[in-house]
């Protein structure tokens, strides 16, 4: 008897890393893949695509913050394949099994705790119907299911399982007419709903109903069913945005070539319409691809179209059944949603960025592509489409003033007093006191080097008091600077500055400790290592995660030391590092070129 096949594994749990090396099992571990050590790689259990999506969902969840990961999805769903690598002394199996993930700092891995999907028939009917429907699902993969059981709906969400509706058939079908914002008013769609629940009740399966939105497009639903000795199950698989045609949807004609979203005629009509005709209340969304003009000159236009492709995917997954979206210029984009609450809105946004990551990555793992958002409400915020626009639009810019690669939700307690002018330093015309006040401070600066260089003798004290002076004028939280000045001739800290606003913020405490430091006396005279991406003496990165698919040992060692962002200057026998904490943010070039001219003066000073 195949002892594997009456098992359950549903108690496995490990430990593994973001490259699928497994550090710890528990019994039920070992005995499933009949080892008795556990240190295995998982990778060689799965399919290539399997480990590869799983290696991506392990790193980009360990990137995510404390506030993103309780929103987050902690499940992957994968086949273990089970005596792959010998085949001929056994039968190979594959199990389809439900991962739960939890990250542990302590541990700096993660813990694993499998859910089998392929119950065996021993198992209690409960455990089958719920296998089962993880089948279906897989099998018709949407954003959206219900499951009905004989008695009461449920309403789930494959991207989290999460059950958003539970109920009778009226609550039911109130919930679901304004959840799809359907046309109830239309008697094709009242008919269509009353026969699914007629035949939901009657538990009779495998049709398809159709439903017509507001906007003139369809929700559609297929049913299957499952069943065990004594219980039976309904399950709904609903797809929503399907068009009905150029006669019946008046905008059907005005879609982007490329991106097959709504041209920017259309988008605006439609959030006109919304905003100011219908006063239902609505989100908007405008976000741009970051830096794609770059991204375009990096890697191509081919290349670009393809990730305009991929984030316009990404929206259109992230809004089935709540919102529409267009595109409204190069890599612009209008977001128009039914939803208000904060929840759903961070919902969208992170579902959109995590979209973009997965599929980007996929196409070229070298690449970094990151979006900014910027959000208003309505009528909370505004009550005209003009004005929401504007204020949209406004947050959109204080987000890429952030640093980029985020979102910001409209609060008038927060932003009001944010002008558009000040997010907008580096492409528009600067007032004169903002020129003023950046050249009095890098007049201070270099007429402190100036006397430096004049000087027999360096002071620590004056050194310091320019790097403290400097971190704060290029807006960095931290400036290190290593010399060579050591009877081994290795590059040594002489230096650290820590910026005010990182003092007082007591959650980077953990990071003052330079681990930069200990990774530079570990190496060997040639220091290539650390070196290899500097160009002309110098490095710039916006932001270190790049070095995830280039670099590990690097990438670990700025992850270890919370540094996002770094600016590096080197001529041989000094090193002068200028370090943002997490998140990243873009470095401004006038400040990139300050930063340069004053560090080109250090190490002739040093």
């Amino acid at each position: 008897m195949d002892t594997i096949n009456q098992r359950r594994i549903s108690d496995v749990s490990f430990v593994i890393d973001d490259e699928l090396n497994v550090s710890e099992g528990n019994r039920s571990f070992l005995r499933l893949f009949n080892i008795t050590d556990p240190h295995l790689n998982l990778a060689s259990y799965m399919t290539d695509t399997d480990s590869k999506n799983f290696k991506f969902f392990l790193k980009t969840f360990r990137q995510e913050s404390d506030a993103e990961k309780e929103i987050s999805n902690p499940y992957f769903i994968a086949t273990i394949i089970l005596n792959k690598q010998n085949p001929k002394n056994a039968q190979i199996q594959h199990k389809s099994c439900l991962f739960f993930v939890e990250f542990s700092e302590l541990k700096n891995a993660f813990n694993v705790e499998v859910v089998e999907l392929s119950y065996s028939k021993c198992l209690l009917d409960s455990a089958l119907l719920e296998s089962r429907e993880y089948k279906a699902l897989l099998q018709n993969f949407d954003a959206d299911y219900f499951i009905f059981d004989g008695t009461n709906f449920k309403l789930k969400n494959t991207k989290d399982v999460t059950v958003s509706f539970q109920g009778g058939k009226e609550e039911f079908k109130t919930y679901f007419a304004n959840n799809f914002d359907l046309n109830m008013l239309m008697d094709d769609s009242n008919q269509q709903f009353n026969a699914m629940i007629a035949d939901c009740e009657k538990m009779l399966a495998g049709k398809i109903y159709k439903f017509l939105q507001n906007d003139k497009k369809l929700v559609t639903v297929h049913t299957v069913k499952t069943s065990t000795r004594n219980n039976a199950t309904i399950i709904g698989s609903i797809t929503s945005g399907e068009e009905r045609g150029l006669i019946q949807n008046i905008y059907s004609e005005k879609k982007d070539g490329l991106t097959d979203l709504y041209n920017k005629k259309a988008i605006t009509e439609i959030a006109i319409r919304k905003v100011n005709e219908q006063k239902n209340p609505v989100s908007m969304i405008i976000m741009d691809v970051d830096k794609f003009k770059e991204c375009n000159d990096t890697y191509g236009h081919a290349f670009g179209d393809k990730v305009l492709t991929v984030v316009s995917t990404a929206i259109k997954e992230a809004i089935a059944g709540i919102g529409i979206a267009g595109r409204i210029g190069g890599d612009e984009f209008l977001i128009m949603l039914d939803k208000t609450s904060e929840e759903d809105i961070r919902n969208v946004t992170r579902n959109i960025r995590i979209g973009i990551q997965w599929s980007i990555t996929a196409e070229n793992p070298e690449s970094v592509v990151t979006c900014s958002m910027g959000i208003a409400r309505a009528p909370q915020n505004a009550t005209n489409y003009e004005d929401l626009f504007k204020i949209a639009d406004k947050c959109l810019y204080i987000a890429k003033a952030k640093g980029r690669s985020c979102y910001i939700i409209y609060k008038p307690e927060l932003h009001e007093s944010i002008v558009m002018e000040d997010c907008r330093n580096s492409n528009a015309q600067t007032p004169s006191e903002y020129y003023m006040e950046n050249a009095n401070e890098e007049f201070d600066i270099l007429m402190k080097l100036n006397g430096l260089l004049g000087s027999k003798k360096t002071d620590d004290g004056e050194i310091c008091d320019i790097l403290g002076k400097l971190c704060t004028h290029i807006n960095v939280h931290r400036i290190s600077v290593f010399t060579r000045k050591n009877q081994a001739g290795r590059l040594m800290q002489a230096y650290s500055v820590i910026s005010k606003s990182a003092e007082e913020n007591m959650e980077q405490k953990e990071t003052f400790l330079d681990v930069r430091k200990e990774h530079l006396m570990s190496l060997d005279s040639g220091e290539q290592s650390y070196f290899k991406y500097f160009q002309n003496g110098m490095l710039h990165m916006d932001n270190t995660n790049v070095l995830n698919t280039l670099d590990k040992t690097l990438y670990k060692m700025y992850i270890k030391a919370n540094v996002a962002s770094t600016l590096e200057f080197y001529d041989g026998n000094i090193l002068i590092c200028c370090d943002i904490f997490k998140p990243a943010r873009t470095f401004k070039k006038d400040k990139i070129i300050f930063a340069t001219l004053a560090s080109k003066i250090l190490q002739s000073i040093l």
